[in-house]
């Protein structure tokens, strides 16, 4: 009796096995994937790289091979930040993220290894957990809230390579972050006052960036999200984010003065927001951060000390009356904490 004919796996879209590249095989795990298994010298492995899903044609998967095998292999972290920040994930990113995930991506790449070489050139075979935590603690005696930063870009960054067949998973996933010690910095009115008229000559709108966040106690991108609609006749209303409650804020005298300095920026276009940006937009934070930093390096080289638009946050609540946690907009008491850094004060007892 003759033994029975090996069957062959019935492949999607009708695609031949030999109509396809060298080392290209169908994976039919999950929903089904395309993948390319070259052989990578430096491991002396062959790595499975995700071509297409399953409803790709011939056609598309010879693109997707011919596109890959031109291209060098992704095997350092410098090549994977370029991968990163040239792929659709990166185009769907705010403004702010990819700014600050370009700075973190700078800085990684900057280190030194033990061996003395960039960590740019480091290969993505050594990104261990341990590595990770090796990393975050080194450069957390330079700076702990950088550190933070840069681990939870090394997160996204490995996590978006892992979904793509480029790494095999995640090494910063699990690494905790470093304690910080709530920031204290309390800006004084006459420091404040002063850089005020100092950076407003540089840079008109940041006048009333800077009195909107501290006399409303709002963040940066809640200022800059303030409409015209938000004037209201009882007060200057702002939609709060974070989870922080909304706030109506009564008029003052300087408030109103505040307002009226954003509106007298319109000129001849009206812009749907209070503190108009190019072409009737919203101002971008990057732009005014960008600002603020130049305004603040030539103030510290007279020889003040810096600080940033957040505090100014900080001092709106340590120096309001009153209620202070309806004024900060916090849901906890623990959250303001970290912005009520004045002292109490109470009468000396009798």
């Amino acid at each position: 009796m003759s033994p029975r004919p090996r069957q062959r796996r019935v492949l999607p879209n009708g695609i031949k096995p030999d109509a396809l590249p060298t080392y290209v095989y169908w994976d039919p795990t999950g929903h089904g994937r395309w993948i390319w298994k070259p052989y990578d010298a430096s491991t002396k492995k062959c790595k499975a790289i995700r071509l297409a899903g399953p409803a790709a044609t011939l056609r598309e998967i010879w693109d997707a091979y011919e596109r890959l095998s031109r291209e060098p292999p992704t095997q350092t972290l410098k090549a994977l930040v370029e991968l990163f920040e040239a792929s659709p994930a990166w185009k769907d990113l705010a403004p702010a993220t990819q700014h600050d995930y370009h700075r973190c991506a700078e800085m990684i790449q900057a280190a030194k290894t033990k061996s003395g070489l960039q960590v740019a050139e480091s290969r993505l075979t050594d990104w261990t957990p341990g590595a990770v935590r090796a990393y975050v603690d080194k450069r957390g005696e330079e700076a702990r809230s950088r550190a933070n930063h840069e681990l939870r870009y090394l997160r996204r960054l490995f996590s978006w390579a892992v979904e793509r067949d480029l790494m095999p998973s995640n090494p910063a996933r699990g690494v905790k972050a470093l304690k910080e010690p709530p920031r204290q910095r309390y800006v004084s009115d006459e420091e404040y006052a002063a850089f005020l008229t100092f950076a407003g000559a540089r840079y008109a709108y940041l006048v009333p960036v800077s009195e909107l966040a501290y006399l409303s106690r709002l963040r940066l991108s809640e200022v800059l999200d303030l409409r015209r609609e938000n004037v209201r006749e009882d007060g200057l209303f702002a939609a709060r984010r974070k989870g922080s409650k909304d706030a109506l804020t009564g008029w003052t005298p300087r408030l109103r003065a505040a307002v009226d300095i954003a509106l007298n920026l319109h000129g001849n276009i009206a812009s749907l927001y209070l503190i108009p940006g190019p072409a009737r937009g919203r101002l971008s934070e990057t732009t005014v951060q960008t600002a603020w930093q130049r305004a603040m390096v030539e103030w510290a080289k007279q020889g003040h000390e810096r600080y940033s638009i957040h505090d100014l946050k900080r001092k709106g609540v340590s120096d309001a009356e009153g209620d202070k946690l309806a004024a900060s907009g916090h849901r906890s008491a623990a959250m303001l904490k970290v912005y009520d850094v004045l002292p109490s004060k109470a009468p000396a007892t009798r």
